[in-house]
């Protein structure tokens, strides 16, 4: 189930998806017929009476190539449990609009189908404060998970308390010039595809300009913490033979530009203007209580993501980027210097960010 139809995305962005015309006859609401659809879907199984004919009518009609849909069907834990067991494997899977899927239900879905590509759990009762403790109790069952579909990965919200599974950063020469996001947790799938366009477009020195942060006030010393390019690539869902106007957009990555607080997985690049300093980069683990952070390359992180459970699933994917890493970058021997400017990037973004926020706005749309 889409959460924004292509129809909609030509009408509002005909220059990237292409115009649409609207037909004469074409005007009724679709909310409406989407609703009558799902009035339709329901009144099918009201006189089914056992799980075994609910199962029998649905391996016909929700399982597609596509994957599952059980999306608002009145299903309680224990029999939507009960099918998924008695199917095949699927990467997709909606049960959108159920009530009756808590954080245990999802849980245990997790558990049992992984992994998976995508899950819509929109209109489930799921709040963001299941999410949170879910994500910080069961870390790495999400390693498993490629896309979750709810309104509490949408908002970005820097305030918000989700962990950060994984925070990517940008450093320059400049001591408070950094970009950097954060997301709340990641299949190895699709990050592989993320760093891979955003190291390509690293590599094109005419776009490093999109990483670069605005300054809106040009008399003084004040960054807006802005990352919206860089965010706008992680929060794409996309195959490695799918062009970018096909992408899915189905998490909105924050904003975290102090690699200090908190974190689990941190990928460090640190670019040179100057041809004699190649750039840099690091994988840094999660922190072990009285440890030194363990920095990896990109092959060490992809066999340690495979320890822990999450191999990619496109072999192909994964030696494309690690030769692309490698034939660009060096590892960073250490962090005590670049860690040292990030924490100095942070600590001009933090100062400036409540004073920006009182400001009044002038001339261009600030972009947040």
């Amino acid at each position: 189930m889409p959460l924004v139809t292509e129809d909609t995305l030509r009408r509002v962005w005909p220059e990237e998806y292409g115009e649409i015309e609207d037909e004469a006859d074409d005007v009724e609401n679709p909310s409406t017929d989407q609703d009558q659809s799902a009035v339709n879907w329901l009144q099918k199984y009201q006189s089914l009476t056992s799980i075994e004919e609910v199962i029998a009518r649905l391996k016909n009609e929700a399982v597609s190539e596509a994957g599952v849909d059980l999306s608002g069907l009145p299903l309680d834990g224990h029999q939507l449990l009960t099918i998924l067991k008695d199917w095949g494997p699927f990467k997709r899977l909606d049960v959108s609009r159920n009530r009756q899927v808590d954080k245990n239900v999802f849980l245990q879905i997790l558990e049992a189908h992984k992994p998976l590509q995508w899950i819509n759990i929109t209109g489930c009762s799921i709040s963001a404060d299941d999410l949170k403790e879910l994500l910080f109790d069961h870390r790495k069952m999400f390693y498993f998970v490629g896309r979750i579909i709810h309104p509490a990965f949408l908002t970005g919200d820097p305030m918000n308390e989700f962990p950060n599974a994984l925070r990517f950063t940008i450093l320059r020469q400049l001591y408070n010039d950094a970009s950097s996001i954060s997301l709340p947790f990641f299949g190895i799938d699709q990050v592989i595809q993320n760093l891979t366009d955003v190291v390509e477009l690293c590599n094109e020195p005419s776009s490093m300009g999109l990483f670069i942060e605005p300054e809106p006030f040009p008399m003084g010393p004040f960054i807006k913490p802005y990352s919206g390019n860089l965010a706008a690539i992680f929060a794409s869902a996309r195959n490695k033979d799918e062009d970018w106007p096909d992408r899915d957009v189905e998490i909105m990555p924050r904003r975290s530009f102090d690699p200090l607080k908190g974190g689990n997985y941190d990928i460090l690049v640190h670019n040179f203007s100057q041809p004699d300093k190649p750039s840099k980069y690091a994988i840094v683990l999660p922190q072990v209580e009285g440890q030194q952070r363990k920095i990896l390359d990109i092959s060490a992180f992809l066999r340690h993501m495979e320890e822990q459970g999450s191999p990619p699933t496109d072999p192909d994917a994964a030696k494309n980027l690690v030769d692309l890493i490698n034939s660009s970058y060096k590892l960073m021997p250490n962090l005590n210097a670049s860690m040292f400017e990030m924490t100095r990037a942070a600590a001009v973004r933090e100062r400036s960010g409540s004073y920006l926020q009182t400001m009044p706005a002038s001339g261009e749309r600030p972009r947040d």
